[in-house]
């Protein structure tokens, strides 16, 4: 892998990829697992058209898309995993039950299907269970058999799933382009602090409108189509 020191060099679509995390309805809905919970979705649900723009606009310049989800069915569960959420389970009751014991993101439910975005052919989808990406799937395997040196990473939620993949991008020697408006999570505090440590530790984190610049998109052009 060669050294690449600007973003326009780590951003050329010949070696970069798209990845999406958990943009799923039990993370973004209002009737989803954390909308049902009362946690505070606005952010979140602000940045999924963002998203689905800066998706349209990669795609456009050729690059790979990978969407990364979680299915967390219960055999996919460990003691680590189970004593961990009802350590930190929320207490609202729904249905006569707490909702830290709730499912959610189960195989084949509206949950766990796609929020505002979609799978186009040939866009490949991993399955995950843990709040990595790389943990336990086939995403090295995939991004090293295309070739791949660097992974741009969207999604949610900012400071749990996007930030532990992406600090697996970089243990596993991908250049890292954390995109910042094409993530979010419950808190802006939160998120803008994972973005503090990826920028100082483990890749560049850049906003939507410099990484598609730097693939030759003007703002105005991007600004223009979203409002046909």
């Amino acid at each position: 892998m060669e050294l690449l020191r600007t973003l326009e060099q780590k951003v050329d679509p010949a070696h970069t990829v798209v990845v999406t995390v958990d943009v799923q309805n039990d993370f973004f809905h209002n009737d989803g697992y954390l909308g049902k919970l009362g946690a505070p979705l606005r952010l979140i649900q602000d940045m999924a058209p963002r998203l689905t723009q800066f998706l349209d606009v990669a795609r456009e310049r050729g690059l790979r898309v990978i969407h990364v989800i979680s299915w967390h069915d219960e055999q996919y569960a460990s003691p680590v995993v189970t004593e961990q959420k009802l350590r930190h389970g929320h207490p609202m009751e729904l249905n006569g039950r707490t909702l830290k014991d709730a499912p959610y993101c189960l195989r084949g439910t509206w949950g766990a299907d796609f929020y505002a975005i979609d799978a186009r052919p040939g866009e490949e989808i991993v399955i995950k269970h843990r709040y990595g990406s790389f943990t336990g799937t086939n995403l090295d395997l995939l991004l090293r058999s295309q070739g791949i040196q660097t992974v741009i990473l969207t999604g949610a939620a900012t400071n749990v799933c996007v930030e532990s993949t992406a600090r697996e991008v970089y243990m596993h020697d991908y250049y890292l382009v954390f995109v910042s408006d094409c993530t979010a999570t419950t808190s802006q505090e939160a998120h803008d602090y994972t973005l503090k440590m990826i920028d100082t530790y483990f890749g560049q984190v850049v906003a939507a409108d410099e990484i598609m610049k730097a693939w030759g998109v003007a703002t105005a052009q991007v600004g223009a189509r979203a409002t046909r």
